[in-house]
């Protein structure tokens, strides 16, 4: 496929509440249930939004793994990922606190099952890092509009 035939893509979901803590999203013909633990107030039913940004976050980096890894000829036969995220909830529940909201640090680990040498390794996360819309979200600000319908 051609750069030129490449066009922009929308994505979309809508959510329905469930109950205080839960949320029933609607993404193409799949449903998705969030929930907190009950640590924060929830019935632990499902996981909560920060889960499931590390979740898309690992997703996506599976997906580029095995692209990649055929782009540059390299046997991977497996993979496994790691994804961990460290938050402080202060600011979610309206404490004081001068930390954002979101996470304040987020580690990759990926163990890939190959045997490619170390340089074909270092430049096929290079291109996975950069190729991920999940991780350029997380990298970079994007725009956010919130209106009140």
């Amino acid at each position: 496929m051609e750069t030129k035939d490449i066009q922009k893509i929308e994505f979309g979901v809508e959510s329905a509440t469930k109950s205080a803590s839960q949320a029933e999203i609607s993404v193409r013909n799949f449903k998705v249930l969030v929930d907190e633990p009950e640590l924060l107030g929830g019935t632990d039913q499902a996981p909560n939004p920060v889960e499931y940004i590390l979740c898309g976050l690992t997703g996506c980096m599976h997906i580029l793994a095995f692209n990649t890894a055929r782009e540059l000829n390299m046997e991977l036969s497996d993979m496994k990922i790691k994804v961990s995220g460290e938050l402080d909830p202060s600011k979610m529940f309206g404490m004081p606190t001068d930390e954002r909201a979101g996470y304040q640090k987020i580690a990759i680990e990926l163990h890939p099952e190959t045997t490619a040498d170390q340089e074909t390794l270092n430049k096929w996360k290079s291109i996975m890092a950069e190729r991920s819309p999940v991780l350029d979200n997380l990298f970079n600000q994007t725009p956010v509009e919130i209106k009140l319908g």
